[in-house]
């Protein structure tokens, strides 16, 4: 029996198109998540809401590999852009994630409760920078596929963790220092959970906003994440 291929949305709006593409057998609610059961192509596909935030992407993702065991994860959404290369409706596929909601502040400074990223410690307490790859078996076979050789698709680094940041002096500085190319909210949590596990996930985000350009969220660009995703499915399905 061949193992699921997995596919992770955090909200409604970001798993609304695959239940209406592909054939939902079972909805199952685990844990205080829903799973939908569902086969495309005669083949199993399972689909995981997360919900917001990377304590609860971090939990479902666990949840996910331990009650189906997918062959691999594609986690998408929607991502705001940290650098002004990109525009809404780009894509970028996380080859790295880098975890932006970890950081220290100076003691006793009242300043720090309105700016508590002035120090820019976003490490952890043994002096690491807190961030995760994907499999590198998997990446090399998204490289090789025609899809994702396109002008507004990009591997890069992602910014990940519970914050929505729309200062452009922070955003640039997770640019530059970090190498970050857009931010979300789910990445770190499903990153460090199927590394853990040993199974291989890769974030695929669509720019929806990018503050430093003034372009506001448009949530109905979240689609085109979901239809790169079931071309990839596709591409996979050619070789079994």
């Amino acid at each position: 029996m061949n193992r699921p291929i997995a596919i992770q949305g955090a909200l409604q709006s970001e798993i609304d198109y695959f239940l209406n593409f592909f054939e939902v057998r079972e909805k199952k609610p685990i844990g205080g998540f829903v799973f939908y059961e569902c086969t495309y192509q005669d083949y199993p596909i399972i689909l995981s809401k997360t919900k917001i935030g990377e304590i609860a992407s971090s939990i479902a993702t666990t949840l996910l590999i331990q009650n189906y065991h997918p062959l691999f994860i594609l986690n998408q959404g929607t991502a705001g852009a940290s650098t002004e290369q990109l525009n809404r409706g780009d894509i970028i596929i996380g080859d790295k994630i880098y975890y932006i909601s970890q950081f220290s502040t100076e003691e006793h400074k009242e300043e720090d409760i309105l700016n508590p990223w002035k120090k820019d410690e976003y490490r952890t307490l043994d002096n690491e920078h807190m961030s995760y790859s994907a499999n590198p078996d998997f990446l090399n076979w998204l490289q090789t596929l025609e899809i994702l050789r396109k002008d507004n698709i990009y591997f890069g680094t992602i910014g990940s963790g519970d914050v929505w940041t729309k200062d452009a002096k922070t955003i640039e500085k997770y640019n530059q220092v970090h190498g970050v190319v857009c931010e979300a909210m789910e990445c770190s949590g499903a990153y460090i959970a199927a590394n853990s596990l040993d199974i291989s996930l890769v974030s695929i985000r669509v720019i929806a906003n990018n503050e430093l350009k003034g372009q506001k969220y448009d949530e109905k660009l979240g689609i085109k994440s979901q239809e790169l995703v079931v071309n990839i499915i596709d591409e996979y399905l050619k070789t079994v």
